[in-house]
């Protein structure tokens, strides 16, 4: 299957559909907006330039997200460990005919994170809006 970001700089190959899609909750994929669809990384080919993000906000951080620094879109997650085996791949980047009939998986990954983790804007005075 093939996919691609907004503006089409970052494309992805996966070898076919996952065997679920995965909605979860954290405050990472929460905020990302994907839809997780899991891989081999060894079978995920990524084209094009993305910017990686490593998360600031937990003590012990297991993943890189990997975004299209044009526009914005989120493309992948990847394992800091590579034992993890797996790595996460926007299924929002794909055709939504291509993933009719998947099951998805509402993974409550909030309660994963201790403590949970929600963070508003503490301020707009120093931001040009």
């Amino acid at each position: 299957m093939n996919g691609a970001c907004l503006c089409g700089r970052v494309a992805v190959r996966v070898p076919g559909r996952p065997g679920y899609l995965n909605a979860c909750n954290c405050a990472l994929c929460w905020k990302l907006g994907a839809l997780w669809g899991y891989y081999d990384p060894a079978t995920v080919i990524v084209g094009g330039e993305v910017r990686s993000y490593r998360r600031e906000d937990v003590a012990e951080n297991h993943i890189t997200a990997d975004a299209c620094p044009t526009c914005g879109t989120t493309i992948n997650w990847s394992p800091l460990d590579p034992a993890l085996g797996r790595m996460g791949v926007n299924m929002r980047l794909f055709d939504p005919a291509s993933l009719r009939g998947l099951e998805v998986r509402y993974e409550n990954g909030r309660d994963d994170e201790h403590p949970p983790v929600y963070r508003e804007a503490t301020s707009f005075e120093n931001m040009v809006v």
